[in-house]
């Protein structure tokens, strides 16, 4: 059995380029934070951890008796995984609660996490960490506050691992059905003022010369389900000079709300035609791409969001690094002959079919961010 301690550590504690400690976005995270960069706090929970609560729990035999009754109707219509899914998700793994030791482990972090932030209750994103990048597979959750409504979230991360997408996706690929174990991070989330993402390409041609930022108000959730046009900027890689700079109108943003929830809202006139970033923060973006860029050795799909609580430049995070899988595999070609905007072209890269549970549309009794 593994050692207590590594069922939970913090991102910088994580083995150096280990991704099956905690999962690939964990194992970046934790790099990203001993380099010095500009990363939220957080910890992580391992897949030693996620082995553990399904044993510990006692659901694990359950499931594997679940999948081997059941493995010739799977294998022969694929649309029994919707079946299968339902069953094992809400019969089985959300019906247990967390084992003892690990509940007590959590809270540890979670409260060494709340003085590191001076907060009580510090919201935090929990999100899934595959071994294997499987971009949208699992669920994360926004703005999770407390200990309980931690370990239930942490506990629907680990079920969907389960769900019909994950469970056809090990299928197609010859993987053991049950076996799939991911890790958790847990990070606090940045109250962001804006937010969105930055290629250290041109997504739309593939020049490496160029950096391409796109942004929006408020959460990067919006921009990601497609629900606002982001203003554009594109800037000179080597000079850092802004080349090209689009400002679109932008009428909805997403934000906290109450009980740890995320909720719509519509932005004021005054904000809609405005630039989300500032000069000085597009600037510290595109230094920050060149930075990842040079630290992985290849051009970078980045996440980031600018905080309304801090000053510049502590204002600014890095919530996710990934390596540009499109044109780093192609020859660029001219603009005329690519198909879709800058803001298409992301939002086909990003995480499609991310569940948040938490978002709710509403723009009546939004509390304001906290």
């Amino acid at each position: 059995m593994a050692d207590k301690q590594n069922y939970v550590l913090w991102l910088e504690e994580l083995p150096p380029g280990d991704a099956f400690a905690a999962g690939r976005k964990c194992s970046h995270l934790g790099e990203m934070r001993r380099a010095g960069l500009p990363v939220p706090p957080g910890f992580a929970l391992t897949l030693d951890a996620y082995k553990k609560f399904l044993r510990d729990s006692g659901v694990e035999q359950d499931i594997t008796d679940y999948l081997n009754k059941n493995k010739g109707r799977l294998e022969k219509d694929v649309g029994m995984f919707e079946e299968a899914s339902t069953y094992i998700i809400k019969e089985l793994i959300l019906n247990k609660g967390m084992p003892l030791e690990l509940q007590e482990l959590i809270m540890d972090y979670y409260k060494k996490l709340n003085e590191q932030s001076s907060l009580e209750n510090v919201p935090v994103a929990v999100r899934s960490s595959g071994p294997v990048s499987m971009p949208g597979q699992f669920d994360t959750f926004l703005n999770v506050r407390g200990e309980k409504d931690l370990m239930e979230k942490i506990i629907h991360v680990w079920a969907s691992s389960f769900n019909a997408r994950a469970m056809a996706y090990r299928l197609q690929r010859g993987m053991a059905l049950e076996s799939s174990p991911i890790g958790v991070a847990v990070l606090k989330m940045v109250n962001a003022k804006s937010s969105g993402v930055m290629f250290t390409l041109d997504p739309i041609n593939g020049d490496r010369s160029r950096i391409f930022i796109e942004g929006s108000w408020g959460l990067g959730e919006s921009l990601v389900s497609g629900q606002v046009t982001p203003d554009k900027y594109i800037l000179d890689k080597v000079t850092l000079e802004l080349s090209q700079k689009n400002i679109c109108r932008k009428v909805m943003e997403m934000i906290y709300g109450p009980e740890g929830s995320i909720v719509s809202r519509d932005i004021e006139e005054e904000r809609q035609n405005a630039p989300c970033l500032t000069p000085d923060e597009i600037l510290e973006l595109a230094k920050l791409g060149k930075r990842l860029e040079k630290h992985y050795g290849a051009p970078q799909d980045i996440e980031w969001a600018v905080d309304q609580n801090l000053p510049f430049p502590q204002n600014i995070f890095i919530l996710q690094t990934r390596p540009e899988t499109i044109w780093s595999k192609k020859t660029a070609k001219p603009v005329s002959q690519t198909k879709g905007s800058g803001a298409e072209i992301i939002a086909r890269q990003l995480m499609q079919g991310i569940k948040l549970s938490q978002v709710k549309s509403s723009n009546d009794n939004i509390a304001p961010p906290v």
